[in-house]
């Protein structure tokens, strides 16, 4: 499987609880982030179908991490500070295609 990683320095507080998935979920929707998620997906999956032979959104494409580092903390436990999404294959498939092809002939 194939994974996005990003790294975050943003500071939501001075707790680890500051970097919980809510709070995490609140900072991806205000600096809208899930659009950055969003294009990097579809063209890691543009990219894998055209290089991969039997390419599989489903088998194929794990999940995005958002580290942020600030957070991270493996004491506290693997989910601290890491905010992990695995966007719907019918969502990526609906921005192919309305994004559209280059030349008219689907990549």
């Amino acid at each position: 499987r194939f994974y996005l990683l990003d790294y975050k320095s943003n500071w939501l507080g001075d707790q680890l609880t500051a970097y919980g998935r809510p709070q995490m979920a609140q900072v991806m929707l205000r600096e809208h982030y899930y659009l950055q998620y969003l294009f990097y997906t579809l063209a890691l999956h543009r990219y894998l179908r055209n290089r991969m032979p039997g390419y599989r959104y489903d088998s194929h494409f794990g999940a995005v991490l958002y580290l942020f580092l600030r957070g991270v903390d493996p004491v506290a436990g693997g989910e601290s500070g890491i905010y992990r999404v695995r966007p719907d294959a019918g969502l990526i498939k609906a921005l192919d295609d309305f994004i559209g092809h280059p030349g008219g002939v689907p990549l």
